[in-house]
């Protein structure tokens, strides 16, 4: 369809929105009015009315899926330029920006993510030095009890953007306000309040309305503003009521009494608190700098500080990004709003920058992850002379939901409607069928759960699809409890799977081999004794009940060890071997070696003793050839537990060298803190077949035709939610702690679920809880609109036993087993090729298709090979090497490079040997090679040039990919690729190894050519050449470097075959490749069939 065919299918305000391409426009748009296609739209108009290139269009969502749904319905519009326009999620921008501007990012360039655990104890370091007046250092029970709310704030602060100097200049605005206002007002509310009180407030409104200093920073209102814009609507109301009931209720909120029983504002003891913050804020970001950490939230404060702190990188970006659009606008933070601030800052826009957001804030509801609703209040204060659009035709619900959704959001107190008079948000629907609404009640949350579970089972008899159906609840447990009802009626469900990981058999498992192995090997042969008979009973070992009960008995009958009784136990001697010798291991072997050594990974990279007859059965048990076939559930969840744990430990101290020592102390210090590791495996998107599990957040932009929201209870969503205060609080002008816990927000995010329906909405509650405790149902569901049905339960004997047992077994009863293809469903969905998959699939010489899925797809994690570490470590080393010269104009010294190789070579955890050897060779290495090519090195070359978020594709096949070396000239581009293993002397291969390797070489050239041809913002330049760049010299001291290009037959070949590849993967259509000769001629055979399939 053109663009005029839909241009004329739009709605009037649609249009307005799409034809007002210049200046600032906000658009209120309610859920199902077609938002998506109003932004799309309005790209494509603006592509058709200006001289802007695609690439000069900034798209920005909340959501990856969000953003794939925009550029799939641009591309249906104005064809392949839909992947040339920038469409990011804020998080994903940011990291373009740091990717391709990487000389502003110099410092941190290198710095590691840092996990929970270690966030934590930098804070704690800082909090045992506090002075014991500091009111942040208070204990109980030898805990700070500021700890953990100091972490929530500085995580609040990053996300604000806030540095601790911008805090301190709010505080010090605020607190000349309330030395200005306090004792005006302790005055009057000194004595009892009365109609004369009335009169006395009215002048601090005024004095308090000029009291306040300006700030600057975007997104904060000056506090006085607020204090007498809140006192003034008190008066107000007071004097429209005739009451003093208003001026009692903003006493309250805004005042206290203190020791003297004198009212003082609240916001003095806030401002203290956050003084105290403030300095541990500054030492936590100096102590996490010096210890090369990051965290998830330094990143967008990054980009905003470079923005503001570097003016070129600000002007750049203001240029390239000539007309700006920001779906979900009320999911804004403060930072984000910062970025859209500087972006649009230019004084060559007039104060009327081309950015137009849409949003909602009906449909707020992610202030916990630092969203700030009022970012959508103050868009017109922030941008003057902004368009207001309003979309209020509904295409998604029927008319009965949209009445009562509106009756459920309109009790909610601080919304726009409430706020600007010509708004109007009253949903008008164009679905033509009647729908309904059910409001449901049921005795008890068992009943409503087999309930829930029979009236499904019932509409899908009726012939209604699952995909189509859709359960929501508040939290997470809700869902899961659900599953054994499903199960028992042989429904198919589709939910996210969270795992804890301490809790799981395969990590406890590991933890206890692994602490019996530190015990033998520090001689600690009691504690030893007292776990082996634990781990020996785990089924993976597979020892005979009274084998181990013998064994027990032989311990006890001769004084003992169970070592000393299995050292002469001829079955178990090479058991008995192999913990000896694992646990003298320990001495020497780093931690990821360890764990393969543990786990009994069957591709070792570190030598199992030569004196082991014995394999630990970890990796057979839960990971042989039977568990992938008949429980591919189970297998990927300890793959996942796994790789997570894995990660975790990487996170970990990463400076440090880590142990199995170490490991067992991460473990013990996450169950003492009570927080838990968690693994996740999304829900597919497109599952046609089973039944939607989720939470009413998660729901945020889908829709169903039948909605069930379960658990309607008011303890859960209405005004009986209880909440752990907060130790430290911020002043009203800095609205950074979440509001999800307000009723406000709660009404909205039930609203969002509410408005997912298309047709049929089911509410549910019960009267009593799992702990047979009363509930109500949610005080929003009562009115003339609310009328609950009793649904008839069958309750003899039989059925309430059956149901109880339903409920007992709940934690071992599993969904039905999903296939490995619904399972790698959420992988594939969202999967990206590169060249590394590309050629690992292709190669028959090592397992092809099948080790593509074990390797890539279903990622079993090991540790990485002492090669495979030296490479990383010298691409780190000449990323670093560019970065420098780069940002400072300078070669960085030859020894400095050598220092930062032996520093990125620790930071790959090799064992003592294997680091001295690779050290060695590396420093000689790069001493040769630097001594070549450093004079080589350009400030213009790019390192490391992710293609990540540059919306390639080729046909359907999405590709990514990152360049170690790109050389801009003029309107061309060379890509190098370094190398670091034994240099060739041409394409021409002596051996078979040989012949594979340059194969692959040659691949991956012809990959990146084909990244760069068909990239959002590089497909202007043209690929000179591709240059193979060997760091390892030559037994001669000669450095070597293979040259390709490539014709345009040799890159539409291989684009045929890249899209022959990516149907077979993204269909897990996986070629049996056992007959092809496992050899180059074998793989090339399997190339040429592809392609001829």
């Amino acid at each position: 369809m053109d663009f005029t065919t839909r241009y004329n299918k739009l709605n009037p305000a649609q249009k307005q929105a799409v034809d007002h391409i210049d200046g600032p426009v906000m658009v209120i748009a309610g859920p199902g009015t077609g938002k998506t296609e109003l932004l799309s739209m309005r790209a494509a108009n603006i592509l058709k009315k200006t001289d802007v290139l695609p690439s000069n269009i900034l798209c920005l969502t909340f959501t990856e899926s969000g953003a794939t749904a925009m550029r799939q319905r641009l591309t249906k519009i104005i064809g392949a330029d839909a992947y040339k326009v920038a469409i990011h999620t804020f998080h994903s921008f940011g990291t373009e920006i740091i990717n391709q501007n990487g000389e502003f990012f110099y410092h941190g360039a290198n710095f590691r993510a840092a996990d929970e655990l270690s966030s934590h104890e930098i804070l704690r370091a800082i909090f045992d030095e506090l002075e014991y007046s500091n009111p942040l250092a208070s204990k109980m029970n030898g805990e700070y009890t500021h700890i953990g709310d100091t972490l929530t704030v500085i995580s609040e602060l990053k996300r604000s953007g806030l540095t601790s100097d911008e805090l301190l200049a709010v505080l010090d605005a605020n607190d000349h306000v309330i030395d200005t206002v306090e004792p005006l007002l302790a005055q009057v509310f000194a004595g009892r309040l009365s109609k004369s009180t009335v009169p006395l407030l009215i002048p601090i409104v005024d004095q308090a309305r000029t009291c306040g200093d300006e700030i600057t920073l975007p997104g904060i209102s000056l506090l006085s503003r607020i204090l007498a814009d809140a006192l003034e609507e008190a008066i107000a109301a007071s004097e429209a009521t005739n009451s003093t009931k208003p001026i009692t209720a903003w006493r309250n909120t805004w005042m206290k009494k203190d020791e003297q029983g004198n009212f003082v504002l609240k916001s003095r003891s806030r401002s203290q608190k956050l003084r105290a913050v403030s300095y541990i804020y500054y030492q936590y970001l100096s102590r996490m700098q010096e210890a090369e950490l990051y965290d998830f939230d330094d990143m967008i404060l990054r980009v905003v500080h470079a923005m503001e702190v570097f003016p070129e990188l600000r002007f750049n970006l203001q240029e390239k990004f000539q007309y700006i659009m920001v779906d979900e606008f009320q999911d804004t933070n403060m930072a984000q709003m910062r970025i859209l601030f500087d972006l649009t800052s230019n004084e060559a826009n007039n104060g009327r920058p081309n950015i137009l957001v849409v949003g909602d804030d009906d449909q707020a509801i992610y202030s916990f992850q630092g969203a700030n609703v009022g970012n959508i209040s103050t868009f017109r204060d922030t941008f003057g002379e902004t368009e207001l659009i309003t979309l209020t035709d509904n295409y998604r619900s029927s008319g009965v939901i949209l009445e009562h959704a509106r009756s459920v959001i309109t009790l909610g107190q601080d919304r726009l409607e409430n706020h600007i008079p010509e708004l109007n948000k009253q949903l008008t629907p164009h679905r033509m069928e009647q729908g309904s609404v059910e409001l449901v009640e049921l005795p008890a949350i068992n009943d409503e759960r087999a309930w829930l579970a029979s009236s499904i089972e019932a509409a899908l008899k009726d012939g209604e699809s699952a995909g189509s159906i859709a359960v929501l609840a508040r939290r997470h447990h809700e869902i899961i409890a659900l599953l054994p009802y499903f199960a028992e009626k042989g429904i198919r469900v589709n939910y996210e799977r969270r795992d804890n990981l301490l809790d799981m058999d395969i990590i406890m498992l590991i933890e206890h081999v692994a602490g019996t192995l530190v015990a033998l090997y520090e001689q600690r042969h009691a504690d030893a004794n007292s776990m082996l008979p634990q781990m020996l009973a785990h089924p993976a070992f597979k020892l005979d009940p009274q084998e181990i009960w013998r064994l027990s008995l032989r311990s006890q009958q001769n004084h003992q060890t169970w070592m000393e009784i299995m050292a002469v136990t001829p079955d178990l001697l090479p058991l008995h071997a192999w913990l000896v010798a694992s646990s003298q291991m320990l001495a020497h072997t780093p931690l990821e070696q360890m764990l393969d050594v543990i786990i009994g990974s069957p591709r070792l990279t570190a030598k199992e003793p030569e004196t082991a007859t014995f394999i630990s059965p970890l990796y057979e048990y839960f990971f042989n050839t039977d568990t992938i076939a008949e429980e591919p559930d189970a297998y990927l969840s300890y793959l996942e537990a796994l790789r997570t744990i894995r990660t975790k430990l990487r996170e970990y101290r990463p400076k440090d060298v880590p142990t199995i020592q170490s490991f067992l102390e991460f473990i013990r210090m996450h169950r003492r803190l009570g927080s838990t590791i968690t693994s996740v495996r999304p829900r597919s998107t497109h599952a046609t077949d089973a039944v939607t599990l989720m939470t009413a957040h998660k729901s945020k932009g889908l829709e169903f035709d039948t909605v069930y929201i379960v658990g309607a209870v008011d303890n859960a969503w209405g005004e009986r939610v209880r909440t752990r205060s907060r130790l430290i609080g911020y002043p009203e002008n800095l609205p950074l702690a979440p509001s999800g816990d307000t009723f406000d927000e709660r009404l909205r995010l039930f609203f969002v679920a509410m408005t997912r329906a298309r047709a049929r909405l089911v509410i549910s509650y019960s009267l009593t809880d799992s702990s047979n405790k009363s509930t109500l149902r949610g005080s929003f569901l009562t009115g003339d609109l609310w009328i609950a049905s009793e649904p008839h339960l069958h309750s003899s004997i039989e059925t309430l036993v059956h149901d109880a047992e339903i409920a007992w077994y709940q934690p071992l009863v599993s969904p039905i087993k999903p296939t490995m293809r619904e399972l790698l469903a959420p992988v594939l969905e969202n999967y990206k090729l590169s060249s590394t998959h590309l050629n690992n699939f292709l190669d028959v010489s090592r397992g092809g298709p099948e080790a593509f899925l074990m390797n890539n797809l279903l990622r079993f994690p090991q540790a990485i090979s002492p090669s495979a570490a030296y490479g990383s470590a010298i691409h780190a080393t000449l990323q670093q090497a560019h970065s420098h010269l780069t940002a400072t104009g300078k070669h960085r010294p030859i020894e400095d490079i050598l220092h930062d190789f032996e520093e990125n070579l620790k930071a790959q955890r090799l064992d003592d040997k294997d680091f001295q050897t690779y050290s060695q060779k590396g420093s000689d290495t790069l001493s040769v090679f630097l001594d070549a090519k450093l004079k080589e090195f350009a400030p213009t070359q790019k390192t490391e040039l992710s293609f990540a978020n540059q919306g390639v594709f080729l046909g359907e096949a999405h590709l990514t990919g990152s360049l170690d070396l790109v050389d801009f000239n003029g309107d061309s581009i060379i890509v190098t690729d370094y190398k670091t293993g034994k240099p060739l002397r041409s394409w021409t291969g002596k051996t078979d190894y040989e012949k594979i390797k340059l194969h692959k070489y040659k691949q991956q050239l012809m990959f990146y050519n084909l990244l760069i041809k068909h990239s959002r913002d590089f497909n202007k330049y043209t690929h000179e050449k591709g240059i193979l760049q060997f760091v390892e010299p030559t037994q001669s001291g000669e450095i070597i470097a293979l040259e390709a290009q490539f014709s345009s037959d040799d890159l539409d070949q291989f684009a045929l075959l890249i899209q022959k590849i990516w149907q077979h993967i993204i269909t897990l259509d996986l070629p049996d490749t056992s007959h092809y000769e496992p050899s180059y001629k074998g793989m090339l055979q399997f190339e040429a069939d592809l392609l001829e399939s």
